[in-house]
């Protein structure tokens, strides 16, 4: 689904339940902040991608803000999943830096398609001790499409830990994804760094 590819990359999808940075405390957070939250940052998502600048501008902005309101470090390690325990200390910084690039290269090829994007809140629901902030999200040419945000108070503040789109987990889908390509190439760790590098190397082309 071309929706389901940016929320991916724009929120990198996604974000994690127990596997929070070294420090951060992740607290249960009121419905009412949690909306508010997503509110504000959908203004602010909307306001770069339709306002002015160059594209390149507004890709900065918008993987800045993505930084401020998604846990991306947190969801990378997410998303490695029980490989997280084989990697080696190297694999792993590697996999991390290789994880934001991706985040970083898909937002700018994206970022085109979305002109004209706009977000409207309908609600909340709990989520164990998540909340899921229940969204409308418009794009000109193509059908509104139901986007659910997990929301949790990590350090402090509230960020997002998971994108919902069409009743699937953008970061259970990305996990899949990563673990089948390990489980295919023997376990080794190392070809996923290679299939990520390769994904940049196309991106890169194409940016």
């Amino acid at each position: 689904m071309h929706l389901r590819r940016f929320f991916l990359a724009a929120a990198a999808v996604t974000p994690l339940l127990g596997l929070m940075a070294k420090g951060a405390q992740a607290d249960p957070i009121s419905a009412g902040d949690a909306q508010a939250f997503i509110a504000s940052a959908g203004q602010q998502m909307a306001g770069i991608v339709n306002g002015p600048g160059t594209q390149q501008s507004r890709a900065e902005a918008l993987r800045t803000l993505v930084n401020q309101i998604v846990a991306v470090s947190q969801v990378g390690d997410y998303v490695l999943g029980r490989y997280i325990n084989i990697a080696t200390a190297a694999q792993h910084t590697q996999f991390q830096d290789l994880f934001h690039q991706l985040l970083a290269y898909n937002i700018t090829y994206q970022i085109k398609a979305y002109q004209g994007v706009s977000f409207t809140v309908n609600g909340t629901k709990p989520q164990g001790g998540d909340v899921v902030v229940d969204t409308t999200v418009s794009t000109p040419g193509h059908p509104p499409a139901d986007v659910g945000w997990v929301v949790e108070e990590i350090g402090g503040k509230p960020q997002i830990i998971d994108v919902i789109v069409a009743g699937t987990s953008l970061r259970i889908t990305t996990r899949n994804d990563y673990s089948s390509v390990i489980t295919d190439n023997g376990g080794n760790v190392s070809a996923l760094l290679s299939a990520m590098r390769n994904q940049i190397q196309k991106l890169s082309a194409n940016s």
